[in-house]
């Protein structure tokens, strides 16, 4: 024992708050789902110039392709009649000017991969411009497992669920 405690009985000090920890660099937002019976994931995460979205169902990357629309072309906000499918109708229409670069690798089937690039960057745009946000180019990474050709019922549910995830992005924080 040393003197300094001998003669003045203090309470032992607190300790030290930690540090609030750093804001992370990079927004990130993620979200898994049940989507026709098979786990699916969204990973969407912000940068300055790009927002990366990876939609997966096999825990892989997939294709990656860059959607981009000049900043002087608005959105049009989605339809307010609901046809059959009320979920589908909720979506604002891809723009006729959206321009897609593939980055890396080939999908299995162009054109439906082409419809979820444009539909999911076109959620992302409009979550955007809803937020007063400026626009950036969306880099998609889709990796979907094969559940048959045509628009069958499965597509269909599988198209909405990936839809309803993307949609539930709050946007940029």
């Amino acid at each position: 024992m040393s003197l300094l405690e001998e003669s003045f009985d203090a309470p032992a000090p607190a300790p030290a708050p930690l540090p609030a920890a750093p804001p992370a660099p990079i927004q990130t937002f993620s979200l898994r789902r049940e989507i026709g019976g098979l786990p699916t994931e969204l990973l969407i995460q912000s940068f300055d110039d790009r927002i990366l979205i990876v939609v997966t169902q096999s825990g892989k990357v997939g294709c990656l392709t860059q959607a981009s629309l000049p900043q002087v072309h608005q959105l049009l906000a989605p339809p307010s009649s609901a046809p059959s499918d009320a979920q589908l109708a909720a979506l604002p229409p891809p723009p006729a000017s959206i321009a897609l670069t593939p980055l890396l690798g080939s999908p299995p089937d162009a054109a439906l991969h082409d419809l979820y690039v444009s539909q999911i960057a076109t959620l992302v745009w409009w979550a955007l411009q809803l937020a007063h946000a400026p626009r950036r180019a969306v880099v998609v990474g889709l990796a979907l497992k094969n559940i048959g050709d045509g628009v069958t019922d499965e597509q269909r549910t599988r198209f909405g669920g990936v839809m309803d995830m993307v949609a539930a992005w709050p946007g940029p924080l």
